[in-house]
């Protein structure tokens, strides 16, 4: 019980660290923060809350991009203003409005500096290990049975934090354990980000599969995962993140695929889903979007994918009937309905009539909720294969991947070809991952899809620029497609 309650308030005092703002180092002499770290059961809470402040406090929060990002995929759609979700899928695309006085800018404010609360919060802990401190029941050699669970999960947070940074600003800081001078670090571009998190990871990689420990299922909720799956885990996100940094086609198509097979191939064996209890764990982002009828609906782009015969884009508030499909994930992922109450004045082109209900999950009903589908790596692997041009290992992944299990399609022919093999991976792409953070936004974007003048990615936010005295910049607008910041390549 003891040992419960000192985590209970190391988690406070780490949640009450994280809301510190961007690189601002906390003050250790503070007589809180000094008792936990140089404590090892407080050492030991702080890194039990790492992936909670990631996951919870970041990822799948509504003061995030998440909401926007579905809208300027077309993949979700909306009307309301919540989150920037109209701003930044208005038609034509706007430029955003980087500044302290924009109504959304909580959604990449929140998210940049919750995402620095991790990195400081790991970086602290890596310092304090690097110092000698040993965490857990001590052997008779002096080492601590939780220190390289400790050191690895520190790692991946370090580099799942950076990581997503790197996705989703055009640069950040590259602060780590390392960092001299947190300070006087200055800004790099978003392919170094990546750079720093997949090393991080990797490292996180070798401690997991050079010790034995098993993460405890309150730190990623809802499942214990062996150190061996740890490992799976960390690769699983590096294959996101070096498939997802690619801001065009060009950048996607000079990616090192072979890479991108390795850690796919050595990433998760069972989907990682985190359990949703509704009382510390919940998922705000869901909540706001498809829990919720006629708050976010399915594009009418994703319709059209079913049947082309549908209209990929609403030429008026009528009603066009319902779609029809052999693909049958029509029928179990999306419910068709009478009414929209979207408002007119702001485009029927934010018109659906669809839903999508493929899960359980409500706020009324605690479950498991998905953040990465294995499904997910083996389509970066048939990607990877069509790419490099070897497309028999591509179709044969293929056809054993949500194509025929899920949607039971008849399978692709030997002799498609890697434009059709391509095609026929995007279409699984976009219908099976719509509720992780960014994945369809980021699958636009690497293909030169998203709509003329949506942002390739977002500034650094107003409020950290005139703290450190740098000019405000921004993307976005059709006047600014420069293929670079903002796109200039559409899907229609």
């Amino acid at each position: 019980m003891k040992k419960s309650i000192i985590y209970i308030v190391v988690f406070l005092i780490a949640s009450s660290v994280g809301c510190k703002k961007k690189l601002e180092v906390e003050n250790k002499n503070d007589p809180s923060l000094e008792n936990v770290y140089s404590d090892p059961e407080g050492i030991y809470g702080l890194a039990s809350s790492m992936y909670y402040n990631f996951y919870i406090r970041a990822q799948t929060h509504s003061w995030s991009p998440a909401m926007a990002m579905m809208t300027m995929a077309d993949q979700g759609t909306s009307s309301w203003l919540n989150s920037g979700m109209n701003d930044l899928s208005s038609q034509p695309r706007e430029a955003l409005d980087n500044s302290e006085s924009y109504n959304y800018a909580y959604i990449f404010e929140n998210y940049y500096e919750e995402h620095y609360a991790v990195i400081n919060t790991a970086n602290d802990v890596l310092e304090v290990l690097t110092n000698g401190m040993e965490i857990g029941e001590i052997d008779e050699n002096g080492i601590g049975a939780d220190t390289k669970m400790v050191e690895a999960m520190s790692y991946f947070s370090q580099g799942t934090a950076l990581g997503y940074l790197g996705l989703t600003y055009d640069q950040a800081y590259i602060i780590t354990n390392t960092t001299d001078d947190p300070a006087s670090q200055p800004l790099q571009p978003y392919n170094e980000v990546i750079d720093a998190a997949i090393a991080a990871l990797q490292k996180c990689v070798d401690i997991s599969s050079s010790n034995n420990f098993t993460i405890p299922n309150e730190w990623i909720n809802g499942n214990s995962y062996s150190s061996s799956e740890f490992a799976e885990i960390a690769y699983s996100y590096m294959a996101r993140f070096l498939v997802y940094k690619a801001r065009n086609l060009s950048e996607t198509e000079s990616l090192d695929w072979n890479t991108v097979i390795n850690y796919a191939s050595n990433g998760i064996s069972n989907d990682l889903e985190i359990f949703l209890d509704n009382v510390n764990w919940k998922n705000w982002v869901y909540h706001y979007t498809y829990e919720r009828e006629n708050w976010v609906m399915v594009d009418a782009r994703i319709i059209n994918m079913f049947d082309d015969s549908y209209p990929f884009m609403m030429p008026n508030g009528s009603d066009p009937g319902a779609a029809t499909s052999e693909d049958e994930r029509l029928a179990i992922d999306y419910t068709k309905v009478g009414v929209c109450n979207f408002k007119p004045e702001r485009g029927y082109y934010h018109f659906s009539y669809y839903l999508y209900t493929r899960l359980d999950y409500t706020f009324s009903n605690p479950d498991y909720f998905p953040e990465i589908y294995v499904n997910e790596l083996d389509l970066f692997q048939a990607e990877a294969y069509a790419r490099m041009g070897q497309l028999g290992s591509a179709i044969s992944i293929l056809n054993n991947s949500s194509r025929s299990y899920r949607g039971n399609l008849p399978p692709l022919s030997n002799s498609a070809s890697q434009e059709e093999v391509l095609e026929a991976i995007f279409y699984e792409r976009d219908l099976e991952f719509f509720v992780m953070y960014g994945v369809g936004y980021f699958d636009m974007r690497r293909r030169d899809m998203l709509q003329k003048g949506s942002l390739l990615h977002f500034p650094i936010p107003a409020k950290e620029l005139n703290i450190v005295g740098e000019s405000i910049y921004t993307f976005g607008g059709e006047g600014n497609a420069d293929g670079i910041g903002t796109s200039d390549g559409g899907w229609y």
